[in-house]
């Protein structure tokens, strides 16, 4: 059946058959169909000058409603096409205000549309590592992302209560600290989710296997979509497991393997903190010598008396990407009787009296 102005003409009065108005439907669905009687700025502005009569519409309405229910019609094809019930009263309510308006189809447009505050562009940001060594990179939270040669990462920003970070590739992720904000990496139809952890994906798009190693914490790793149609499980980790899914057969399973001993960058003088890939290692440390390896390898300022410090001492570490500054420094302060005081260029450590 041929669409003609005739044939639209009679669907916005109602008086088309129902397999007419199914027809019609479908093509001023399409918005350049649509533009035959009105251009796309036109629809947008558009505000008729009078109201349709409500008898008129009602008339309508009913109208559509019986061609929908045909009953020459299926039980399922009368069920699917309901949901045209309404877009098509509304265009029917449209173009009849069109058609009497003829040849100066449309009023002046209205543009109090344009007052309207317009939605903000969430744009998503790729970190992509073409070198042959491994990179390292830090998220807008503060996780730092180690990205394995031939990988990339992407993640729209972290607003709307979750941080969700798409991985193609390898990469071990040193997740920063927060309870209100989870932290998921979609890979491979995997969502590994964790607060605050040390994990590792391996998900090539052509690799036989994806892996979740989980080296410190827990975390909860999720089949979507196809893995979770073929039986895949959801499973909780522990630190030193492996989660292995062969992405031919859809097989799982969940083994031991060996965590590597952090390697050893550097020894910070004159103290003995030790730094790591990983942080910053404090065995017994004088809190002067924490204070100092803090402002060097940090990049911020610590302003303290070294004879309020004597004698107090601090073993720990200071992890990269899942320690947060404010928070250590407070935690070394509430342990020493120490206040701590942010300020414009950094920290002012004082001892309570």
């Amino acid at each position: 059946m041929q669409i003609n102005q005739k044939l639209v003409e009679k669907f916005f009065s109602g008086q088309c058959t129902a397999a007419e108005a199914r027809l019609v439907s479908k093509y001023l669905a399409d918005e350049n169909n649509r533009e035959v009687y009105l251009n796309s700025e036109e629809w947008e502005h558009f505000e008729p000058v009078e109201k349709v009569d409500e008898k008129i519409s009602d008339r309508i309405y009913v109208k559509v409603l019986d061609h929908i229910h045909d009953r020459r019609e299926t039980r399922r094809i009368r069920f699917r096409y309901l949901a045209y019930a309404a877009s098509i009263v509304l265009i029917a309510t449209v173009g009849l205000v069109a058609y009497k308006l003829t040849n100066n189809r449309v009023a002046k447009p209205s543009y109090v549309a344009s007052n309207r505050s317009k939605p903000v562009t969430r744009v998503e940001t790729f970190i992509t590592n073409t070198s042959a060594v491994k990179r390292t990179y830090t998220l807008p939270d503060g996780t730092i992302v180690e990205l394995y040669p031939k990988s990339e990462v992407s993640y729209f920003p972290f607003d709307q209560g979750k941080r969700d970070v798409n991985l193609t590739g390898q990469a071990l992720f040193r997740v920063h600290k927060d309870k209100t904000k989870p932290f998921t990496v979609f890979a491979n139809n995997l969502a590994t989710t964790a607060l605050g952890t040390v994990f590792k994906i391996t998900a090539f798009k052509k690799g036989l296997y994806t892996k979740v190693r989980l080296i410190e914490g827990k975390v909860v790793v999720k089949p979507l979509s196809k893995l979770l149609s073929t039986g895949v499980e959801t499973v909780y980790l522990l630190p030193g497991k492996v989660f292995t899914v062969n992405m031919q057969t859809y097989t799982a399973s969940v083994k031991p393997f060996n965590v590597e001993a952090p390697k050893q960058l550097e020894t910070l003088d004159p103290g003995k903190a030790i730094v790591t890939e990983a942080a910053i290692v404090f065995d017994n440390e004088p809190l002067s010598g924490v204070f100092n390896a803090l402002e060097t390898k940090l990049n911020i300022k610590i302003n303290f008396t070294p004879s309020e410090l004597i004698k107090m001492e601090f073993t720990g570490q200071y992890e990269f990407g899942r320690d947060d500054i404010d928070g250590f420094l407070k935690m070394i302060g509430s342990l020493n009787n120490l206040t701590v005081d942010k300020t414009d260029v950094g920290y002012t450590i004082k001892k309570i009296k």
